[in-house]
């Protein structure tokens, strides 16, 4: 009897032992599948205010707004480090990132921009993922009354929680380059 016990133990360690990393792997693909689709969506409505000619920083132009879900860790789904706009931050552009294929076939594919026009993401022990789009992209802040004030092109908006956020997009001529301005939406 402990002999037959012993052995239900043993193999249903086994079965658990392969049975975790796919578990793990499923986990990291619904949380990588939520991320790229809301940056997908983002990337559409980036897009989108392209459509319009760009305006001065300071003039008023056609906004587009789009609310980013981002998911929490779950049972189902993996944790997520960040999702950064406008650049891949500093202190986790590790050395194993992995670029998507260009939005954009003209850009050069070869060296990821590490400030600049690209969204990123990376599940917790994953790789960096990030998607170039066609694009100058800065970060700004909408200041009352003043206009909005541009961020350097070294600064992403950087997300660690989960949760939504909702961004303000605007088409703007910025140093005298056509440029998607994107901000956080005041609450």
């Amino acid at each position: 009897m402990i002999v037959r016990t012993v052995l239900a133990v043993s193999l249903a360690l086994a079965l658990c032992t392969l049975a975790f990393p796919a578990v793990e792997d499923a986990r990291t693909t619904r949380t990588e599948r939520a991320v790229e689709g809301e940056l997908g969506r983002l990337s559409r409505a980036m897009h989108a205010v392209t459509a319009d000619d760009p305006v001065a920083v300071d003039e008023r132009g056609a906004r587009r707004s789009v609310t980013l879900v981002i998911p929490s860790a779950s049972a189902a789904g993996a944790r997520l480090e960040f999702v950064a706009v406008g650049g891949v931050p500093d202190r986790d552009r590790p050395p194993d990132v992995e670029e998507g294929p260009p939005a954009d076939a003209r850009r050069d594919a070869r060296s990821v921009d590490a400030h600049g026009d690209v969204l990123a993401y990376r599940v917790a022990g994953g790789r960096t993922r990030v998607e170039r789009v066609p694009f100058d992209v800065r970060v700004a802040a909408e200041r009352k009354g003043d206009g909005w004030q541009v961020r350097s092109d070294d600064d992403p908006l950087v997300v660690r929680s989960p949760g939504r956020i909702r961004l303000l997009l605007r088409f703007v001529t910025y140093r005298g380059t056509p440029t998607v301005l994107v901000a956080e939406a005041r609450r």
